[in-house]
C-alpha cells in the first residue's frame, strides 16, 4: 500500500501551512475542494491564518491527518 502526503499552502500569503496524509481511497480533488473551502471561510479574518490542525478538526478528519515532519541531516 502506498501513502500520499500533500503539502498545503495558504493561498493568500503563499506560505507553507503544513503537510497532511491522505486517508486511503481519498482523491486529491476532494482534499483540494475542502482546503479551498476552508480558506474561503477564513479569508476575511484579519489575524486568522490557515491552520492544518484547525482544518482537520473542523470536519476534515475523514479525508486526512496532519503529518508531522522531522528532518535529519547528518
Amino acid at each position: 500500500m502506498s501513502y500520499r502526503a500533500i503539502t498545503l499552502h495558504d493561498k493568500h500569503s503563499e506560505d507553507i501551512v503544513g503537510t497532511v496524509l491522505l486517508k486511503p481511497n481519498v482523491d486529491i480533488a476532494t482534499l483540494r475542494t475542502r482546503w479551498d473551502d476552508y480558506q474561503e471561510d477564513h479569508k476575511d479574518w484579519a489575524d486568522d491564518e490557515a491552520d492544518i490542525y484547525d482544518f482537520v478538526a473542523k470536519g476534515n478528519w475523514d479525508v486526512c491527518d496532519v503529518l508531522e515532519l522531522e528532518f535529519y541531516q547528518p
